[in-house]
């Protein structure tokens, strides 16, 4: 009897005791299993077999999810947690929902912050039938949000491609029976969460392997490899070589944690082969994926001013000629960027000799090649005067910058250095261009006469208009002075398309006036999309009308170059497919600015963080109006950080003189 009772009691404590844990360890934040920064969320995530590797099949008791301490989900409490089974291993688009018939509600009801975890338990447990991959689908009903440092809460952990699917909405409550056909959101992450009422197989899974990416280049040469870690395991086995399956360069050296620094930095330009294994109790991980990828290329050459690149001017601005670059592997210069801004401990050097006195330097195809994989800031300063006395006479955050007064076969030096500091490093390529002349319609009473219809113009010259009639004040959303086109109406709908080629960094803006160039009455102007894309604007004409279309840079308070577009006027009602959706960038004038600073679409901002250049946080305006007033800040740059009302966050550098 009592041999029988320690026996029951065993498998009791076993069964109460047996949960999975996936991610644990992460203390990134993310919208899963709910979003805690909008009112209301649908979140669904799916989790692979392998990745749960339960030892067998058996019924789930419960979940927890996992947050800071110290944080408020008190707006965020009302949640319904759903369970199901899947062939998908992962989303295929934003509307790929999976359908609430094949999932299961488990939870509904008040959740809360115990002391960093949200557990959740189940009136009646779910069966997993481990064949299958498990979907965990939570909705959040509360109509409030909890700000957090203005961030999301709960801790996520990278998953593979597409993994996760959520929506989130301070307005809309999303229905799981009809999810929305918009919006939706694909991301490569899922909540760190603990299964409850499975074990664990004791043979881990393969851990999902987070840095280097397959077929990922610039690895630096003494990288952090990085790993997701596997339920169950004790240690984990590396190996790197330089052939499939090789191990000439890590044999199956074992690591206590998920991360792994070789001892011996990589040779430079070499394709490499990784696989990491799990090891547990019962054994170690099978079938784990190899995954290949290239080491950085030697420090740079041109890592000095003395070595600096020879660049070749081209006669124009279609960047014919660019010259490769990177920064990964370049050393400071000791040069202070002084009057420039940025970090330049990985400054790279060129030199062009000028054969105008004015330049356009582009920087093109950006690729952040660091140990921060979402970093592209690049920065680029402009020296006369030779290495032994530079003078600077340009400094340029934006890509690309029109640097003028130069003098024509005189030599100049360009650096190019990451924004930011430690693990930020880019690839590009680097163009000088050359303006042409003024083209034929540069002013109003220039433009070019539309006829026949439909009409199509290639504005190869664009880039040489002027902003000689300043800035076009006839419509509240002002724009550049560009290039002109003129036609007369007949009563019918006019629609003009503007198109500027693959990677140009042109953001145009169409204005359509009627009346005269000495003054014009607005019809309409349009700025939906960011540089590179297309324009749409459609007006209604009035018979032997005369009407002017302007197409020029966006902005209304900054004179900047227009590029090379092509226009297409055609007439009658477009479809609604052809029209053109809305951009969520915002801008922010005058930059730099003195006392205030305007957003040019502040309805749609839910709040701006201000800080200064170190990340310190300054200032926090909630439901900001159409005037930010600084006038306390000192002098210097600062990062304003505009969180938007559909949930994606933009951060502009602003200077305050």
């Amino acid at each position: 009897m009592t041999r029988f009772l320690l026996s029951c009691l065993l498998f009791l404590s076993m069964t109460l005791s047996a949960q999975i844990e996936l991610g644990t360890g992460s203390t990134e934040v993310g919208e899963a299993p709910i979003s805690t920064y909008y009112g209301y969320s649908y979140v669904q995530q799916i989790f692979t077999k392998q990745e749960v590797n339960a030892n067998a099949a058996g019924n789930i008791t419960g979940l927890k999810f996992y947050l800071d301490p110290t944080l408020s989900i008190a707006n965020s409490s009302e949640w319904v947690v759903y369970l199901g089974h899947t062939t998908k291993t992962s989303f295929t688009s934003d509307t790929d929902w999976i359908p609430l018939s094949e999932l299961t509600q488990v939870f509904s009801g008040t959740v809360t912050n115990a002391n960093g975890v949200v557990e959740i338990t189940f009136a009646t447990p779910f069966a997993y039938n481990n064949t299958s991959n498990l979907v965990i689908a939570a909705e959040e009903n509360s109509a409030g949000y909890d700000d957090n440092l203005y961030d999301e809460a709960m801790y996520v952990y990278p998953g593979a491609q597409n993994s996760t699917l959520y929506y989130k909405n301070d307005y809309t409550n999303p229905d799981p029976a009809s999810p929305p056909s918009s919006d939706g959101n694909l991301v490569n992450f899922k909540s760190v969460v603990s299964i409850l009422g499975l074990a664990p197989n004791p043979i881990p899974a393969c851990p999902l392997i987070t840095y280097p990416a397959n077929n990922a280049t610039f690895v630096p040469l003494s990288p952090t490899i990085t790993w997701n870690n596997s339920s169950g395991a004790t240690s984990y086995k590396v190996s790197i070589g330089t052939t499939p399956g090789g191990t000439d360069v890590a044999n199956q050296v074992s690591v206590a944690t998920n991360s792994y620094t070789p001892t011996t930095p990589f040779t430079p330009n070499t394709l490499l082969y990784l696989k990491i294994t799990a090891v547990g109790t019962g054994g170690e991980s099978s079938g784990c994926t190899e995954l290949m990828f290239t080491s950085a290329p030697p420090p740079p050459a041109n890592d000095e001013c003395a070595t600096a690149t020879t660049l070749t001017v081209n006669p124009d601005l279609n960047c014919t000629t660019v010259t490769s670059g990177y920064t990964i592997g370049a050393t400071d210069s000791g040069t202070v960027p002084d009057p420039c801004y940025g970090t330049p401990d990985d400054d790279v050097w060129y030199k062009f000799v000028a054969t105008a006195t004015t330049h356009k330097i582009s920087l093109l195809n950006i690729q952040s090649v660091g140990t921060n994989p979402d970093d592209t800031d690049t920065y680029f300063q402009v020296f006369s005067g030779g290495c032994g006395a530079l003078s600077s006479i340009f400094c340029s955050d934006p890509p690309s910058g029109l640097v003028t007064g130069l003098t024509v076969g005189e030599t100049y030096w360009v650096r190019v250095y990451s924004y930011s500091d430690t693990g930020s490093n880019q690839s590009f390529d680097i163009c000088i261009g050359t303006l042409p002349a003024p083209p034929a319609n540069d002013e109003c009473f220039g433009a070019l006469a539309a006829t026949t219809f439909p009409y199509t113009y290639a504005q190869n010259d664009g880039g040489g208009a002027t902003n000689n009639a300043g800035m076009i004040t006839a419509c509240s959303n002002e724009m550049n002075d560009g290039t002109w086109f003129t036609f007369v109406g007949d009563g019918d709908t006019f629609n003009i398309t503007v198109t500027t080629p693959a990677g140009s960094d042109f953001d145009s803006q169409i204005g359509v006036y009627s009346g005269s160039c000495n003054g014009l009455s607005c019809e309409d102007t349009v700025d939906d999309t960011g540089q590179g894309q297309a324009e749409t604007v459609s007006i209604p004409t009035l018979s032997g009308n005369t009407y002017y279309v302007n197409v020029g840079h966006y902005s209304g308070w900054s004179d900047e170059l227009e590029g090379t577009f092509s226009i297409n006027i055609t007439k009658g009602v477009l479809a609604t497919s052809d029209v053109q959706a809305t951009k969520n960038t915002i801008k922010l004038y005058p930059n730099p600015f003195t006392d205030v600073l305007n957003i040019s679409d502040a309805a749609n901002v839910k709040s701006v963080a201000i800080s200064d250049i170190s990340g310190r946080l300054m200032k926090v305006i909630d439901n900001p109006g159409s005037e930010l007033r600084l006038g306390e800040l000192k002098q210097g740059m600062y990062l304003v950080t505009l969180m938007m009302k559909d949930g994606s966050k933009q951060t502009i550098k602003t200077i305050k003189k």
